[in-house]
């Protein structure tokens, strides 16, 4: 049996590859989203995101936010808030400057 039944159900399957989790709430749901350590030349999934409606129980939700901090609390290094933030930026230079270029390029496309 798993450590961390509610995470394997939920489809993850190497516990100890979770970095990071952040937790949002929505209108109509909750919105629980798990980042994973990720190499660049990786085919793994940078994250995974998960949904939980508001009219259903929230007890899945609860229970996977409890077994991420027992399990974040496990690996100090992984719960460091200015790593996540400097994580967050560079993730977030990536898609910009992946999106910059795209844009330049159908740019192009209409300009030729």
């Amino acid at each position: 049996m798993s450590v961390f039944p509610t995470l394997t159900a939920m489809g993850i399957q190497d516990v100890h590859e979770i970095e990071r989790f952040t937790v949002r709430h929505e209108s109509a749901h909750d919105e629980l989203k798990v980042y994973f350590k990720h190499d660049a030349d990786s085919c793994q999934p940078a994250s995974l995101k998960f949904r939980f409606p508001h009219d259903d129980d929230r007890a899945a939700m609860h229970k996977a936010v409890g077994e991420l901090n027992r399990l974040l609390d496990e690996n100090p290094s992984a719960a460091d808030p200015k790593t996540a933030i400097i994580r967050n930026l560079e993730q977030f230079e990536l898609v910009m400057n992946a999106k910059m270029a795209e844009i330049r390029q159908r740019l192009e496309l209409i300009s030729a």
